[in-house]
């Protein structure tokens, strides 16, 4: 779940380094999210996420009141989210730490340090 063009495409760019190939699906903010997660509740039929990117800056409903709604949701609770943010808070890694994210990954400035993502994403999906 990310807002961000730039973003979306360095994520994508990072899972095909790290040799992850599964399709990404973006939604551009929490209230997408929020649908999202009500859909899958609603439809047993859909398929589950391998894994959830959230970044905590979304626009309509932050990220942490969507990592709140995943982890309330019967079908969603248990799929693995990495936080995938520019924020360095404190209070934010104790709330996502709160709220059982999975990881907590800062967004770099660099290209390099960015493609890291692609690796805390391999590990988190062969836990």
């Amino acid at each position: 779940m990310e807002d961000n063009d730039a973003d979306v495409f360095l994520v994508e760019e990072a899972l095909a380094q790290h040799g992850l190939q599964a399709p990404v699906r973006v939604l551009r903010d929490g209230a997408l999210a929020q649908d999202f997660i009500a859909e899958i509740d609603a439809s047993p039929e859909i398929p589950l996420p391998d894994l959830i990117l959230l970044d905590l800056n979304l626009p309509k409903r932050s990220g942490l009141e969507v990592l709140a709604l995943i982890r309330q949701s019967p079908r969603c609770a248990a799929i693995p989210v990495v936080i995938m943010t520019s924020s360095d808070s404190p209070l934010d890694r104790q709330e996502t730490r709160r709220l059982n994210a999975d990881r907590y990954f800062r967004k770099p400035s660099g290209y390099d340090a960015f493609m890291e993502m692609g690796r805390v994403v391999r590990e988190v999906l062969e836990r």
